[in-house]
């Protein structure tokens, strides 16, 4: 392997593969470095909305629901029939999807089982050995080594799931603002199974009562969590800029996930492609990736708003479903 690259990519999760997709066939030479052997697992509920209709997930690889179910406590539930369906599809399976994209390009090198311990100004020191760069696209998650080299603050969410078993047909989430407060919990139906979860602020709620809430709420929905694991993870969505010099952040380790909604693979695939544009072209205006910013920042506004106003959001949640019942509100917010 080569040791001095244009392009180094750090993480072969969405937004360092769509990257890597971008600059596959160009003139530059790209390493993407991957610490696991293997592309793809990952700990992910795995739901893809809106801002990934275009990223043409084949069918057979993923799960399409026109609607979604919406509970708020012992409310009648509200069913939200969606301007675009909603998708959930395997972290491997999007990866190899995406990973034909550059397999066959020429200027691409993909080093697996790689870890990254340092870096400088223009190089990586990792387990197998140095590789300088012209430009490092730092793709490697919610706990980044670069992001903390940039010096940057991290705020985190965190999402608690089971895998179940069971085959279920409805995607669903439940709000319990008295319990859970800004969290809510899923079910999010897959090819071969359903993951049940839970997403929240750590600062509102305990990690152990989370757990404790979860697995009442797979009882209450028939869910058996006998040999399933619980698996869980930290959402990244401190956004606090993308560039730094030569040094680009993207997906989770840029903070661009959803506070509000919790959401990671849409961004992380936006802002990966938008920042491989740039890299080739750097007049390229990414308005992709500033379209993806309006709607976080919407998004999470309206979720700031309603974490301040915790006497008041029951009446809220109900308010904001029954408006997104609505095209142009589902349109406004991103959905």
């Amino acid at each position: 392997m080569a040791s001095r690259f244009d392009v180094v990519i750090i993480g072969a999760g969405p937004a360092g593969i769509a990257c890597a997709g971008v600059l596959a066939g160009s003139s530059l030479s790209v390493l993407l470095v991957e610490k696991n052997t293997v592309i793809g697992p990952k700990i992910c509920a795995g739901g893809l909305t809106r801002v990934a209709v275009d990223f043409g997930i084949p069918e057979e690889q993923a799960r399409t629901f026109p609607s979604q179910t919406v509970h708020l406590d012992e409310q009648p539930p509200l069913k939200i029939v969606l301007n675009h369906p909603l998708k959930t599809v395997s972290r491997t399976a999007l990866a190899r999807h995406h990973l034909q994209e550059i397999e066959k390009a020429a200027n691409v090198e993909v080093a697996t089982g790689t870890k990254v311990a340092g870096l400088t100004e223009n190089s990586i020191a990792t387990d197998r050995g140095d590789f300088s760069f012209r430009v490092l696209v730092a793709a490697d998650g919610s706990q980044s080594v670069v992001r903390r080299h940039v010096g940057l603050p991290s705020k985190f969410g965190i999402g608690l799931y089971y895998e179940a078993p069971q085959s279920s047909d409805e995607v669903l989430f439940q709000f319990r603002p008295g319990i859970i407060r800004s969290g809510y919990l899923w079910v999010f139906p897959h090819r071969d199974c359903t993951n049940v979860g839970i997403g929240f602020n750590p600062d509102t709620l305990t990690a152990g009562l989370a757990k404790v809430i979860l697995q009442q709420y797979m009882k209450e929905k028939g869910f058996a969590t006998n040999g399933a694991r619980l698996k869980g993870g930290t959402i990244s969505h401190l956004y606090r800029g993308h560039r730094f010099g030569n040094i680009f952040l993207a997906g989770d380790a840029a903070g661009l996930a959803s506070k509000a909604s919790g959401e990671g693979i849409p961004f992380a695939l936006v802002s990966g492609r938008e920042i491989g544009r740039l890299i080739l072209d750097p007049a390229y205006p990414m308005p992709e990736f500033r379209r993806m910013l309006v709607l976080k920042r919407r998004q999470e506004g309206y979720w700031r708003f309603f974490e301040s106003m915790p006497r008041l959001q029951k009446v809220l949640l109900t308010s904001y479903f029954t408006l997104m019942k609505r095209p142009w509100m589902q349109a406004y917010m991103g959905y």
